[in-house]
């Protein structure tokens, strides 16, 4: 069963390390303001005067991060301040945060200019909210925030895009190398008692909403899957198995625990795995694309363990794993459109994978990594190399544009082919 993830830009590290201090709502004391709604607007066509442009400003700024919503993030190369720029290099949000703990997302970052205080603020600048703790990234419409407790440990509860608290922070947080975050997804949010080996959902007020055995993972398409353990001797508790199945919105078991891993459904398909095949199952359980596959899976760390690359669907592709350890792409009829090429990194004094090889596809490109250099490129939906693996790293297109990094340097790269980095030397 593939473990939650954290996806908070900008903040992770930040997010685990955070100093906390009190919990007040709204330090100013002011009633939060209306956050601004976001509009349709009209993204930025990805031209060559775009490309030009930011190749231009990137020089200025020693830290870049991804578009999202038409803005990214960047820092100063004198005042190492944050701010916001446009696709076409203009800073929209000037250069005067200490810290961005999140970028735009449905409007909304989260910014800081002292301390640990957060505020959040819209495109335009404009103030919401301001409090002083450590927050998660905006996800279903909340976001979580964490307080310290007196003994050390932490409290979890949720704000709303007005910076509110709608749910204090009375819940234990999961730790894993830090505190590890819990996200509503489909209006649930999950959280696992490690003592009773239990999970319970609340609702976006707080209530329980129901209980299940295992650990259960987000909703996704109204299935969870959750992972229980099932003792194979009663005198040794060392011999046990995981299996993993699935629930629906009522805590109902709607697909078996047969699976040895399983991940989330995607346009209607989920990878998953049994003692004896591997492949894409639906909603009923039952496998619809089988071949010859199987589950890689990948060293994350000490206290997080290890856990499995389940594939999703994207674009109508979806890249697997066949049983000599390579990487290709399949599609919904169980066709290979991209060979078996690409290969996970390992590390034969340790015996474990330590890196993905191929991403989901994003605008008609996907991300892969060569083993060797550990380095990222790009290619298209016939497997043809559009940038050849040359970066340290890179991230997904959105909004058109990629962000990669070079030889130490800052670039974006465009689906046509094109980038702000010179390749050439």
């Amino acid at each position: 069963m593939k473990r939650k993830r954290i996806h908070i830009l900008l903040a992770t590290a930040l997010l685990m390390a955070a100093t906390i201090t009190g919990c007040d709502q709204n330090k100013s004391g002011k009633q939060p303001a209306e956050p601004t709604k976001v509009e349709n607007e009209q993204q930025i066509e990805v031209t060559m005067e775009v490309m030009e442009a930011l190749a231009k400003v990137m020089p200025k700024y020693n830290e870049v991060y991804s578009f999202s919503e038409g803005l990214a993030a960047v820092s100063d190369c004198e005042t190492h301040l944050y701010g916001f720029i446009d696709k076409m290099g203009n800073e929209i949000i000037p250069c005067q945060y200490n810290y961005i703990y999140q970028g735009f997302k449905d409007g909304i970052a989260v910014v800081s200019k002292s301390g640990d205080d957060r505020t959040l603020i819209d495109k335009q600048c404009k103030e919401i909210a301001s409090f002083n703790y450590p927050c998660g990234e905006l996800q279903d419409g909340l976001m979580p925030f964490m307080v310290e407790t007196d003994d050390y440990d932490y409290k979890e509860g949720y704000l709303d895009m007005t910076g509110k608290v709608v749910i204090p922070a009375d819940f234990e947080m999961r730790m894993c190398n830090g505190p590890f975050p819990s996200y509503f997804s489909e209006g649930l949010c999950g959280r696992y008692d490690y003592e009773t080996q239990k999970s319970f959902f609340i609702d976006k007020t707080g209530k329980k909403v129901f209980e299940c055995e295992g650990e259960a993972e987000d909703f996704s398409e109204g299935l969870a899957a959750v992972g229980k353990i099932y003792m194979e001797s009663e005198d040794d508790l060392s011999r046990f198995t995981w299996r993993t199945g699935f629930i629906d919105k009522t805590g109902a078991e709607a697909i078996p625990f047969i699976f040895k891993h399983a991940g989330q459904f995607v346009d209607g398909l989920c990878w998953a795995e049994t003692d004896n095949q591997c492949g894409f199952i639906n909603h009923d359980g039952k496998f619809e694309l089988t071949g010859d596959f199987k589950t890689i899976v990948l060293e994350e760390g000490i206290e997080c363990g290890s856990y499995p690359l389940c594939p999703t669907f994207s674009e109508g592709l979806a890249w697997v794993c066949n049983k000599e350890g390579k990487f290709g792409y399949i599609d919904k009829t169980g066709k290979v459109v991209i060979p078996f090429r690409y290969e996970p990194a390992y590390d034969d004094g340790a015996e474990f994978y330590y890196s993905q090889p191929c991403y989901d596809f994003h605008e008609g490109l996907a991300r892969i990594c060569d083993k060797t250099t550990e380095k990222y490129g790009f290619i298209d939906r016939e497997g043809n190399e559009v940038f050849p693996c040359q970066f340290e790293y890179a991230d997904d297109i959105c909004d058109g544009l990629a962000l990669v990094v070079r030889d130490d340097q800052y670039g974006f790269i465009d689906t046509k082919g094109n980038c702000t980095l010179n390749l050439t030397k």
